[in-house]
């Protein structure tokens, strides 16, 4: 079991026990942007060769500002004393997908070259609906690659309805 998942299997049956699934995930996210927006910070984070202590001395202001539950800040000790500071991203990915996988959601991610109208919105939440059996919450980005269509990411499945990869896809069929 990837080391990541363990630790947000952990943190998670802890929220699930006190009701705050919601709220521990906040922090994660708050926490993973916080530490790759500034630099300073994620670099004494992440940094192996600056002292455990030193590290969680720094680190313990930022907790306080961010009003951190003790088991989020925990989380982020034990991190550090296992010299696992790097697996950060993997434990906030594997607990938000246990906070959907909870609640019945699937994360699907959008990729188009334009703005995607209310109505297709609502009928691609329809389609994802239909085809997983969850309630999707979906991230929709803009794309400049994407000529026309659009691509959809599902966990690690990708939908390629680009015109991009359709003329590709039509170039190798006439290939003598």
């Amino acid at each position: 079991m990837n080391v990541g998942i363990r630790y947000a299997k952990a943190l998670f049956e802890l929220a699930e026990q006190h009701g705050t699934i919601d709220r521990f995930m906040q922090e994660l996210s708050e926490i993973r942007e916080l530490f790759s927006g500034n630099e300073e910070l994620g670099g004494i984070f992440y940094n192996r060769l600056i002292d455990r202590t030193r590290k969680i001395k720094v680190l313990s202001d930022v907790y306080d500002r961010l009003y951190l539950s003790k088991e989020v800040k925990n989380l982020l000790v034990l991190l550090i004393d296992g010299g696992r500071e790097k697996s950060l991203g993997d434990v906030v990915a594997a607990y938000e997908q246990m906070s959907y996988d909870y609640k019945g959601l699937v994360k699907a991610e959008v990729y188009s070259a334009y703005d995607i109208t209310p109505e297709e919105m609502d009928a691609l939440k329809a389609k994802i609906k239909a085809l997983f059996n969850r309630e999707p919450v979906l991230s929709v980005n803009r794309d400049s690659s994407v000529i026309g269509g659009i691509k959809l990411k599902v966990g690690w499945t990708v939908y390629d309805g680009t015109i991009r990869t359709n003329l590709m896809g039509f170039m190798g069929s006439i290939k003598v």
